[in-house]
């Protein structure tokens, strides 16, 4: 049994993590919002988020340097209140702002914190507990992600109706197209719109009264130095094989390392990219979809990957991360070449698609990090990698995918199959370049130990 503190320990972490998701999609239901409130268009919130993104990326890398150089000198729990803190004034800033400057600002704070939180997190999982349970515990920080999602929509939906019961030219579609084309809005409308508080502000209210309990638990948890306790109370422990191995040099594992980050570059990306446009591909390509047939496709494709993600807690125990990997690789490019060739003639395939399709991309990122964490440490220098991969992923994946929605809302599905196959080529290129890993003498097997610098 573990002591409480490990068990607060975790609840924070996967409480964070919940919460960091649902900022993430908390910008589809609120988009026409904060497009309102910004006075900008759609298009220009968007980019701002996009800049978030990039943000991620930096916060991603600055968390590995942290924890490779600074580990020893830092509370890293402290940190994490920090974080949480930050968040916390960013996201209840939303609701106050009026100009898109504003919002490009509290997006770059909130991308660079997420970056920093989902990259620390892993690297605490991996450090401190051992392979086995590490590898679970991956798998549970997904499936919180996977909640936040899911959470998201359901928060903003009673707001966004008052909102619009209130203020009904808050959520107009046509509204928000002519104010793109006429900016220019006088003072008194500007100094209403900037004191008037809008009910869809509460979504991230309430997203912030959560990060205030996170950040108040890590506090108590840094004061009790509860991550250095759990490592040494599993260390003494019968539970406690936790090897502490140094960071391979970069010239003994980049060439696993490179294909593992293309690797996470394609299937965060078609991941995502699946979730953005399948409702969109559904209802305007030759499958002609209903709009509310369309919507449930999206949405079986999102409960997919919340199923994958919790299997993964089951699999985790009894397979090896290298067939979960090889697995889902395989059926993700195979199911979407079965859409490919077959649901201009049968469109109800796409049903069944999406589904599989969701619970396959659910495993994929989650199994990649538990496999390579098993050859090389990841907690420090390389812990960045995933994180990094699958923002710059999601930064570009998604524009190209639209360019080509673009053409003809079909070619997403050609798109998918082309970064499912480059991603069977990457799997490939992992594997051998493991085999080609010439193992430490002092090397004991079990890669994903961790070390206390």
């Amino acid at each position: 049994m573990w002591p409480i503190y490990s068990i607060l320990l975790l609840i924070a972490m996967l409480v964070l993590r919940c919460v960091t998701s649902y900022y993430r999609i908390i910008l589809g239901p609120t988009v026409l919002y904060l497009a309102h409130i910004s006075n900008t268009e759609v298009r220009f919130v968007v980019s701002a988020y996009s800049i978030g993104s990039f943000a991620t990326m930096i916060g991603s890398v600055v968390a590995s340097f942290v924890n490779r150089k600074l580990k020893q000198k830092i509370n890293g729990l402290f940190v994490q209140a920090m974080v949480s803190l930050v968040l916390l004034a960013s996201v209840t800033a939303v609701p106050w702002i009026n100009q898109i400057w504003e919002l490009i600002l509290i997006f770059f704070a909130i991308g660079f914190n997420v970056g920093y939180m989902l990259v620390d997190s892993q690297c605490v999982v991996l450090r401190i507990w051992n392979p086995k349970t590490s590898r679970i515990l991956i798998y549970i920080l997904y499936t919180m992600s996977s909640l936040g999602g899911f959470l998201a929509p359901v928060v903003a939906r009673p707001f966004l109706i008052m909102s619009h019961e209130s203020n009904p030219s808050a959520s107009n579609c046509s509204l928000q197209v002519n104010n793109a084309l006429n900016v220019e809005r006088n003072e008194s409308e500007k100094f209403k719109n900037h004191h008037q508080f809008d009910p869809a502000g509460w979504s991230y209210i309430i997203f912030g009264i959560v990060l205030f309990v996170v950040a108040i638990l890590y506090i108590v948890l840094g004061c009790m130095n509860a991550d250095e306790r759990t490592y040494e109370v599993l260390v003494s422990s019968k539970d406690g094989d936790v090897l502490q191995s140094e960071e391979d040099p970069i010239r003994d594992v980049i060439w696993i390392l490179i294909p593992a980050f293309l690797y996470c570059f394609c299937s965060t990306g078609s991941r995502l990219l699946y979730l953005d446009l399948s409702f969109a591909v559904a209802k305007c390509s030759s499958l002609n979809f209903s709009t509310s047939n369309a919507a449930w496709i999206r949405s079986l494709s999102s409960i997919g990957n919340g199923v994958g993600r919790f299997s993964g807690i089951i699999l985790a125990s009894h397979v090896k991360p290298v067939y979960i990997v090889a697995t889902v690789a395989t059926s993700s490019f195979l199911s979407m070449v079965t859409m490919a060739l077959v649901a201009r003639s049968w469109p109800a395939i796409m049903w069944a698609v999406s589904f599989f399709y969701g619970s396959f991309h659910g495993l994929m990122v989650p199994s990649v990090i538990t496999w390579v964490s098993e050859i090389t440490n990841v907690s420090g220098a390389y812990a960045f990698v995933f994180t990094f991969a699958g923002a710059l992923g999601a930064m570009t994946v998604l524009p190209v995918g639209g360019a080509m929605f673009h053409l003809s809302p079909f070619n997403v599905v050609y798109f998918l199959c082309g970064l499912n196959a480059f991603n069977l080529i990457c799997f490939g290129a992992i594997w051998i370049a493991v085999k080609m890993k010439k193992p430490k003498e002092s090397e004991q097997g079990t890669g994903s130990d961790e070390c206390k610098q």
